[in-house]
């Protein structure tokens, strides 16, 4: 058997199966006489369920009947014939029952019991009272003796075939447990041991060692699970360097709040300066006030420039809590143009789509900022002529506010798609941008629940992708809560 077993293929799986058939081999005749009588348990158990749903529908028939001579509505009485129909209908199937005799016996029984209460029902009819209560109540109660007899002598047959059943059952126990301890023995050293290699590796990796490890000898499965477990510490690697990096991101975005605020008294005070100083020179009749006023004019606009990138570190490194409150798509989408309008040349074509208007969740300054940052973009790159369509609407069968702002500038090229949400990273030039609107607008999606994807290529637009969830409940009306 050894050899027989070393010259299969190196997987468990075969090594497995072949000591499967072997078990099979030898209990062949057990298994077969186990299964003939299985195949009669599952006939007696056919006809079980079948003789069952006859005694429900006995029980039914007296439910009603009671009912019926209760309160004497006539419903009760029409139910109580429809399931007298529905048990003769049991009746004749040919599953019903093995006795030929008992079930003769309770149509018979059934059939005076429908006789007895269509004459009950007829005198009713005419004199409004009943007339044969105990008849009837008495034949009732027949029925449900004999149709729980059946029963119960289907129910004793099967034990008696059980019983039997379970003496192959011990001999099949036992031919099993033999082969089970034979081929222990034969497979200890082709499956345990391979596994125990897992085991091993995988005390080594909480040892420290992370050094992928492979035998070809090893069963394929098992060279499976030491791939798989590669790759996972390939995968934990790329987290850990994403985290070491949001950490880092983090420790930036404290700077840059520390800094930004340091840096805001003292350009206030130069703003100042400034806006003094052009009062004067246009008071004092210099000779060269021109120049002055000019050169003034500069630093005062210089000044308000690096108050605005200020302005925006800060709301890069400010984690706003959102607050979430009930909107209205069409008015949000309104509001929002009319906030950007001056951002966006008149010779741009600026167009706006509702295709399902509706309420939803957001916090809504949050929102419109992220909106504002990619319209502006959308203008910027555009440079004075082109077209900006921006469309939204509520995708009700999937609880998801779809917005899609898209243009027919430049596009972005196939280096920067990767990198256009990254903090400081823009495609401007040096002095007109700072980096941060995408990444602040990805943040705030992000916050909301959403998704934010770009669609672009050179020479072909550009066109983004914003999915939020609306929040509805399952009666479709929206959150109270507007909980995100």
């Amino acid at each position: 058997m050894q050899s027989i077993i070393s010259r299969l293929p190196n997987s468990l799986v075969r090594r497995i199966q072949l000591g499967y058939c072997l078990m099979v081999l030898l209990a062949a005749t057990i298994t077969l006489m186990v299964a003939v009588g299985l195949a009669d348990i599952r006939q007696r158990v056919s006809t079980l369920e079948s003789v069952a749903a006859l005694t429900d529908t006995v029980l039914e028939i007296r439910r009603y009947e009671k009912n019926w001579l209760l309160y004497r509505e006539q419903q009760e009485f029409l139910e109580n014939q429809a399931q007298i129909e529905n048990a003769f209908m049991l009746l004749r199937e040919k599953q019903v029952g093995e006795d030929r005799k008992a079930k003769v016996r309770l149509q018979d029984e059934l059939f005076r019991y429908r006789q007895l209460m269509d004459a009950e029902f007829a005198f009713f009819q005419t004199n409004r009272r009943h007339l044969n209560e105990e008849a009837i109540r008495s034949a009732g109660k027949e029925l449900v003796n004999l149709s729980g007899a059946m029963n119960r002598n289907i129910r004793e047959a099967i034990d008696r075939k059980l019983a039997r059943l379970k003496v192959a059952g011990l001999l099949l126990v036992a031919a099993v447990a033999g082969m089970a301890l034979l081929l222990g023995r034969q497979m200890r050293n082709l499956i345990v041991q391979p596994l125990q290699h897992i085991v091993d590796y995988t005390h080594s990796i909480a040892a420290g060692n992370f050094t992928c490890w492979e035998d070809a000898a090893d069963p394929v499965e098992i060279q499976a699970v030491s791939k798989a477990i590669c790759h996972m510490m390939e995968i934990l690697d790329k987290r850990e360097k994403q985290l070491v990096q949001s950490e880092k991101m983090a420790a930036v975005g404290t700077l840059v709040a520390g800094v930004a605020h340091e840096l805001n008294n003292p350009l206030s005070n130069a703003s100042t300066s400034a806006q003094i100083l052009l009062e004067e020179l246009q008071e004092a009749n210099l000779p060269d006030s021109d120049f002055l006023l000019e050169m003034a004019a500069q630093i005062d606009e210089e000044t308000d420039r690096a108050r605005n990138i200020i302005r925006s570190l800060l709301e890069f490194a400010h984690d706003r809590e959102v607050r979430p409150k009930e909107l209205e798509l069409g008015a949000f989408i309104r509001e929002t143009c009319k906030l950007v309008k001056g951002d966006i040349p008149d010779t741009l074509e600026f167009r706006t789509e509702i295709t399902q208007d509706g309420l939803f969740c957001a916090d809504k300054r949050q929102l419109q900022q992220a909106l504002i940052n990619i319209l502006r973009n959308a203008a910027q790159a555009l440079d004075g002529a082109g077209q900006i369509l921006l469309k939204a609407g509520i995708a009700a069968e999937e609880g998801l506010l779809r917005i899609e702002v898209r243009d027919n500038g430049p596009g972005i090229a196939a280096v920067d798609m990767e990198k256009i949400f990254d903090p400081f990273y823009t495609t401007k030039e040096v002095g007109k941008g700072s980096g941060l609107g995408l990444a602040v607008t990805r943040e705030i999606i992000t916050k909301h629940g959403g998704a934010i994807t770009v669609e672009s290529a050179q020479g072909q637009g550009a066109a983004f992708f914003i999915s939020l969830p609306v929040k509805k409940m399952k009666d479709n009306t929206l959150n109270p809560s507007c909980d995100l």
